[in-house]
């Protein structure tokens, strides 16, 4: 939910009158600059994600871009200058981009297969339902008005997220994958048998078989050795590239169609077209509708 809630909490209060006077009311490239500079982070956070996802771990790393979202968070929160806003938008986009690509890698690696898929469309329900949980909010803030409470709060808002999730990360295991890699086997069956139920135990045969799993296909990717981008990019026996763009495609194709575009100017679309008051509502309503739509093919792979 912190994912879709972060992706449209600026379209809710960039037309804000008390943001933009406090903004010196930015023009249409300011707004643009603003609004973009948040996905270059998410950019760069999933490029930083491969170089700390194997090495401080899944819920390491996961912890690391959670921090970053809350020092990102507390300076758009207390933001006065249109330097510091653009700045903070980055540094939470970098925490965003990081857990973006650690979240589903944690629950591939510690979901049994059968259950991942419902895990990915309750993913991408939330996700749905954190757009218009924004925008919502910033109808409710315009009622501060002309008070900069009226846009901090739905940006200070991110932060319930955040905290919600330090403090369950420590309760949640580590991925036994990961475990493997790194030779903690024993901390590995011990996570295997805690995903597999309270009465399970380590020496469960239907335990031992899923770390001994695990622990062949982890020697066989060690004999391989380490792949290259460029065997990413081509077919070959294991057809890379056509999981790649069935994993990655129908993402990408929505990326392409302007739905970030729409997330963040919709309401001041609609403000500037119609009515400050209902352009939240309509925008919201949107938002909602576009939630109730199928899973990627990818949920079904």
């Amino acid at each position: 939910m912190l994912f879709g809630y972060d992706q449209g909490v600026l379209g809710a209060v960039i037309g804000l009158d008390s943001f933009r006077h406090d903004f010196k009311d930015p023009d249409p490239d300011m707004e643009g600059i603003i609004a973009g500079i948040y996905d270059l982070g998410c950019f760069a956070g999933a490029i930083l994600a491969f170089m700390t996802a194997d090495r401080l771990g899944r819920k390491g790393s996961i912890n690391v871009g959670s921090w970053i979202m809350v020092v990102g968070t507390i300076l758009q929160t207390s933001a006065t200058e249109r330097v510091q806003m653009i700045i903070s938008r980055m540094i939470t986009g970098i925490g965003n981009g990081m857990n973006t690509v650690n979240v589903p890698i944690w629950q591939a690696e510690s979901f049994k297969s059968h259950n991942r898929g419902a895990m990915l469309i309750i993913q991408s329900a939330l996700i749905a339902l954190g757009h218009p949980l924004s925008t919502f909010m910033g109808l409710a803030s315009r009622q501060a008005e002309p008070s900069s409470f009226g846009w901090r709060w739905p940006i200070a808002f991110q932060g319930v997220f955040l905290v919600a999730i330090l403090l369950c990360l420590p309760f949640l295991p580590e991925s036994p994958r990961w475990l493997i890699q790194h030779g903690r086997i024993e901390e590995a069956t011990q996570v295997f048998a805690h995903l597999g139920g309270k009465d399970t135990s380590i020496n469960d045969p239907k335990i031992l078989a899923e770390r001994d799993d695990v622990i062949t296909s982890v020697e066989e990717e060690k004999r391989l050795g380490q792949a290259t981008w460029g065997e990413v990019f081509t077919e070959g026996p294991n057809r890379n590239i056509s999981r790649v763009l069935l994993g990655a495609g129908p993402y990408m194709f929505n990326q392409w169609s302007g739905i970030n575009s729409l997330a963040y100017f919709l309401p001041i679309t609609f403000e500037r077209n119609i009515a400050p008051t209902s352009s939240l509502r309509k925008s919201g309503a949107d938002r909602c509708s576009s939630g109730v739509r199928p899973p990627a093919p990818s949920a079904w792979s």
